[in-house]
């Protein structure tokens, strides 16, 4: 039987790479033969970009399950051209949650209510959520189990993330009690620059025993991926970036 994990990757600032990792995560765990389902919350839609064609013309996305019960979630799941990764896609239609499901008090719940569908068919979940605070991330927070919190090496990195915390605090409190930090990710690292070098010991300062070991560096091999719709482990297999997604997915396998 699966023990299958749904993790949420969440920041509400906006360019620390949460769909970039997502995706080139997804392809690290895929490549070990773990079957992952990707949701994307992001109503840019930018990872259902990468792994599809054409996200303007899906018959169902992501807004469809969640403005209507009836619709079964393995209708809107899509495959992809890699093997054992799937996607629930977005696209500028989810905007309408905002809109629609501002009177629903239980709204928070509707894609944990959908997941339960799913039963053991996935290893990994992974919520790609949108770099905000508003209802798309709740929902992603609620479904949850884990979330892993992307960040960079700047002056506001560590208080940055505050508000995140709160949120999750409050989730944890009143919807989710099992959800829980899984780590903090440090993401285009430039080793070069003293400063980064600095607030990354903040970082490991402020969240002991709670940063990943792998420091994702900095490299123009990343915004290829999305460009060539390919996770690195597939574009560049034997390159060193390739290789420190096979590290974190090594950390995430060995979580727990």
């Amino acid at each position: 039987m699966i023990n299958r994990k749904t993790i949420a990757i969440a920041n509400q600032k906006g360019g620390v790479g949460k769909t970039n990792i997502t995706f080139n995560l997804s392809g690290a765990l895929a490549e070990r033969k773990k079957r992952i389902l990707l949701i994307d919350l992001d109503q840019q839609g930018n990872l259902s970009s990468a792994l599809l064609n054409n996200i303007y013309n899906l018959d169902t996305t992501i807004v469809d399950i969640l403005l209507d019960d009836a619709i079964p979630v393995t209708q809107v799941i899509q495959k992809t051209s890699f093997p054992n990764i799937d996607i629930i896609p977005s696209n500028i239609d989810l905007s309408r949650i905002d809109i629609q499901l501002a009177a629903e008090p239980d709204a928070q719940y509707f894609l944990v209510d959908k997941l339960k569908e799913i039963g053991d068919s996935y290893h990994y979940i992974f919520i790609d959520c949108p770099p905000s605070l508003g209802l798309a991330t709740r929902i992603g927070l609620v479904a949850a189990d884990e979330v892993i919190i992307p960040l960079e090496c700047h002056e506001w990195a560590v208080k940055g993330t505050a508000y995140l915390r709160g949120a999750i605090a409050k989730i944890r409190k009143r919807a989710n009690p099992k959800l829980k930090i899984m780590g903090y990710l440090i993401n285009r690292f430039d080793g070069r620059r003293k400063l980064e070098e600095i607030y990354r010991d903040t970082i490991l300062e402020s969240f002991k025993g709670k940063v990943f070991k792998v420091h994702l560096k900095n490299s123009v091999k990343y915004a290829e991926t999305a460009t060539f719709k390919m996770p690195i482990t597939s574009y560049l297999p034997s390159s060193e970036q390739a290789e420190e997604y096979r590290k974190l997915a090594r950390e995430i396998l060995g979580y727990g």
